[in-house]
């Protein structure tokens, strides 16, 4: 076998699919003539002088060794199995000229020359053997010929003839499917190192053709252009640039089909998978477009023919977050509503307060100081109560602000979580009546105080409230159920009487998830997500209680604040 390689042509050597084609046309073409070899030797000795189809047999297959010759010689393949067709048919023709001609029982021979023609894979060389073959049957049946003895057995002598065409073709079949089955396993693995090399590339390659189609050759389009264009034979880049760019495109485009120069410049090219035109607001990014003739194309016929054009990204992209692109923008967008939605709201209430302050003050003014009217008194009364309502929306709109990406240690403490989810659900109260959602704690339990921090605990159990009630339709109903652990205490937020379970899903809140998460994580806590057949998915909020040295802690350093406090005075 490593002979055999050797005398494959150096252009076919290295190439996957032309070696296995050189290397199984060498080998057959060196068992037929080691044949020849070795049956004339036996056939002298066994049955004496050989007749002259018998001649005509041996001398075909010895001359397949200059077929293999030119072969490894040339390297082309389909000339050398064209050549190969067209001896076997003269062989044939010659076996039935000397054994009665048109009525020989070689003459079915002649339908094989055509289809050996197959493995040259040429449509010129099947057409010329196909017409050799019908020539020379024509001149059997038009040439007068002597009828001559093949055998022995001269009845059996068409049977057998046709079975061995037939298996010669079986042959013939089996090997044109196993070129068949090796092109396809070369295509799939060209077209993987493809993708492989159009993954560690950051410039997109195109072929641009003369009716204005554009064929993707290679690049990571999706990382860039946020789609992958499947419509092949069209001209997707244009409507993709921005309006102002289009002009210097089309100028460039025709400067470079008619001279074949090379044009390079900067355009805007619009990314994401919607279709230009589609509502929403469309998002650009600067690309550096070159338009240069294809190296298979001389700058005189330029002009009609392909051209070769390269988007090369301005600005580095990260491919991992191409994917995750438009999933992160949209959690970001949402996150940022809903904090900014929760400030509003909380916003409206402080005004109002702050509108009952300004008034009770007006009449405290108008009453004046020195009258003890119980007026006076309940008005001082109704001041301070609207005071305290107001401080405290106004706390728990601060407490909404999102943290800085480098905060400090959370402040735990002992918190009553059901007093802050009082205050979660007083907040969202407006957005539910306005969907149509209701909310509800079940019954507590007196459970205890958990360590946490505030200020993050109200941002986490905000948020998913918040995003519980955006997503349900109207008639839901929100609850929060309290299930008191050794150590922990778990707080189950669901939704009953949802019209579809489809409604809410742990990865379309993700990053609402994400952020509630993180939140509580900083404090000790955790967050899980559960399915609950009949349901849908919930949410458990786990908190830790706050153990007695964490309280004993406290009291100490309050007492020590006293005690400092006492001292400075």
């Amino acid at each position: 076998m490593a002979r055999v390689d050797g005398m494959i042509h150096p252009e076919a050597a290295s190439d996957p699919f032309l070696a296995p084609l050189h290397r199984s046309f060498l080998l057959s073409c060196f068992v037929s003539g080691a044949a020849a070899l070795v049956v004339l030797p036996l056939h002298l000795a066994l049955a004496g002088p050989p007749q002259a189809a018998t001649l005509l047999a041996l001398a075909w297959m010895l001359s397949q060794w200059p077929l293999a010759l030119y072969l490894s010689q040339s390297g082309a393949l389909s000339k050398a199995a064209g050549l190969s067709a067209s001896l076997f048919a003269v062989f044939v023709a010659g076996v039935c000229a000397v054994t009665g001609g048109a009525l020989s029982f070689a003459l079915a021979w002649l339908l094989v020359p055509p289809m050996e023609a197959a493995l040259a894979a040429s449509r010129r060389t099947a057409l010329a053997v196909t017409g050799l073959c019908g020539a020379l049957v024509l001149a059997l049946m038009f040439v007068p010929l002597p009828v001559l003895p093949a055998s022995g057995f001269p009845g059996l002598a068409t049977p057998f003839a046709t079975l061995a065409a037939l298996l010669y073709v079986g042959l013939l079949s089996l090997r044109i499917a196993l070129d068949r089955s090796l092109a396809q396993k070369v295509v799939r693995a060209t077209e993987e190192r493809r993708l492989q090399i159009s993954q560690s590339v950051s410039d997109i390659y195109c072929e641009l053709g003369p009716d204005g189609g554009l064929k993707v050759i290679g690049g990571p389009v999706k990382d860039v252009l946020g789609h992958l264009p499947v419509e092949s034979g069209e001209d997707w880049l244009f409507p993709r640039l921005h309006v102002a760019d289009r002009p210097l495109y089309l100028t460039c485009l025709s400067e470079a089909r008619l001279s074949g120069a090379t044009r390079t410049f900067e355009a805007r090219l619009r990314i994401g998978a919607n279709r230009p035109g589609e509502a929403g607001q469309a998002d650009y990014r600067r690309l550096e477009v070159q338009l240069r003739a294809s190296r298979q194309n001389s700058p005189s016929s330029a002009n009609g023919a392909a051209l070769l054009l390269t988007l090369r990204p301005l600005e580095p992209i990260d491919p991992s977050a191409g994917k995750t692109a438009g999933f992160a923008t949209d959690g970001s967008a949402r996150a940022d509503r809903i904090s900014r939605d929760m400030l509003e709201t909380a916003g409206v209430e402080a005004s109002q307060a702050l509108s009952d302050i300004l008034a009770q003050s007006e009449r405290l003014e108008r009453l004046g100081r020195d009258t003890s009217d119980p007026v006076l008194k309940l008005a001082v009364q109704s001041l301070r109560q609207t005071g305290e309502r107001g401080l405290a929306s106004l706390t728990a709109a601060l407490d909404l602000v999102p943290a800085d990406r480098s905060p400090g240690e959370p402040e735990i403490t002992g918190v009553d979580v059901e007093a802050c989810l009082v205050q979660c659900m007083d907040m969202v109260a407006r957005v539910a009546v306005r969907r149509g959602v209701a909310l509800e704690m079940e019954p507590g339990q007196d459970s205890p105080l958990v360590a946490a921090d505030r200020k993050l605990l109200r941002q986490a159990l905000c948020f998913l409230l918040v995003d519980m009630v955006e997503t349900s339709e109207a008639g839901a109903v929100v609850s929060v159920g309290v299930d008191l652990g050794t150590g922990y205490t778990d707080y189950v937020f669901s939704v009953k009487n949802r019209q579809s379970s489809l409604c809410w899903s742990a990865e379309a809140a993700a990053t609402v998830l994400g952020v509630s998460r993180a939140l509580l994580e900083r404090m000790g806590g955790s967050l899980t997500v559960q399915t609950i057949l009949g349901q849908g998915e919930s949410v458990t909020v786990t908190l830790p209680l706050r153990t007695q040295a964490q309280q004993s802690a406290g009291r100490t350093g309050e007492v020590l604040c006293v005690e400092q406090l006492a001292r400075s005075a």
